[in-house]
């Protein structure tokens, strides 16, 4: 893991009054210097993280996502004496305990830089202090943290090597898994042999469009927007479509998306051979793939799609068919 005098009036000359085409042209030359000038989105750490720390500790600053309105924690396994926050004010939560700190980003926020946060600790050891990055994502954000300074028992070392094992297994074998659907066949035969056809409600697809909602700020405009499922109780996808504007000065190019459920549970989506890229002032359509049973595909889910610059839209009360 890883920041003096005046002259006589009759002497003035009239000012020209700047036309309202090079007043436009100037705001236009401005915002597309802004947009160039803006930095790519850091990466960042998100989910339940586990922090082993030593005296080697201050030469390394952990890049953290936080995200609007949700909460980020922080618990220690020892007593605090202060926190130093950068841009307290702009956050909408911040509250310091003898051992934890809780902090709720605004939504005004997303745009803001990263802010340092650091924790100086009250028994004397080694770090006496740590310092996070904390990078406003899209949607990703650092739940729950736990930054540990004590001496661990070798067990815990053995469990940690087996829990490494046991990911890395997953995670061959969900690439076999992805490599085996892309090798198969296309279209209904592919999700039958997928076993995703389910015989009673086959593909469903929902037109959505008057049914979501986008939150303010939002980097693309929403045109429509449908919901499809396949597959049943064990094994299922869910799909976004979406036709989408692009009303900025740059192109966006997706990188990144997340489904959250009313509950915080969040699905990420399938991997996609070639990013969509949506050119300024033009039209685009983007789809997402989730792996979802007919029971997770439930409820209301918030959409956030973002570009490498974290310019992001947000899609509230997402339902599926």
């Amino acid at each position: 893991m890883k920041w003096g005098g005046s002259m006589p009036p009759e002497r003035l000359s009239p000012v020209p009054l700047a036309s309202s085409a090079g007043l436009l042209s100037l705001a236009l030359l401005t915002s597309t210097a802004d947009a160039a000038a803006r930095p790519p989105l850091l990466p960042c750490e998100a989910g339940d993280i586990r922090l082993e720390v030593n005296a080697d500790a201050l030469g390394r600053i952990p890049a953290l996502c936080i995200t609007p309105d949700l909460t980020s924690n922080f618990l220690f396994d020892a007593k605090l004496s202060r926190v130093e926050l950068e841009g307290r004010e702009h956050f909408r939560r911040a509250v310091e305990a003898a051992d934890s700190f809780m902090v709720v980003p605004s939504e005004a926020m997303r745009d803001m830089q990263p802010q340092r946060v650091t924790f100086f600790f009250a028994d004397g050891a080694a770090p006496a202090s740590l310092t996070f990055l904390l990078v406003v994502h899209p949607a990703r954000v650092a739940r729950q943290v736990d930054v540990i300074r004590t001496t661990l028992p070798v067990d815990f070392y053995k469990q940690k090597a087996r829990d490494a094992d046991a990911k890395a297994q997953r995670c061959e074998e969900e690439k076999a898994r992805l490599r085996a659907d892309q090798g198969g066949p296309g279209g209904l035969r592919g999700l039958r042999a997928a076993g995703l056809l389910d015989e009673r409600l086959g593909v469903a697809v929902k037109n959505i469009t008057r049914d979501v909602k986008t939150r303010p700020r939002a980097a693309l405009a929403l045109d429509r927007a449908w919901s499809s499922r396949a597959g049943g109780r064990d094994k299922g996808r869910v799909a976004v479509e979406l036709d989408l504007k692009n009303p900025g000065m740059k192109p966006w190019t997706l990188a990144g998306a997340l489904l959250r459920g009313a509950r915080g549970e969040e699905l990420t989506p399938l991997p996609e051979d070639s990013p969509v890229s949506i050119l300024p002032g033009a039209h685009g359509r983007v789809m997402v793939e989730f792996e979802a049973t007919k029971e997770q595909a439930q409820g209301a889910y918030t959409l956030t799609l973002w570009d490498e610059d974290g310019r992001s839209i947000v899609l509230e009360n997402v339902a599926f068919p």
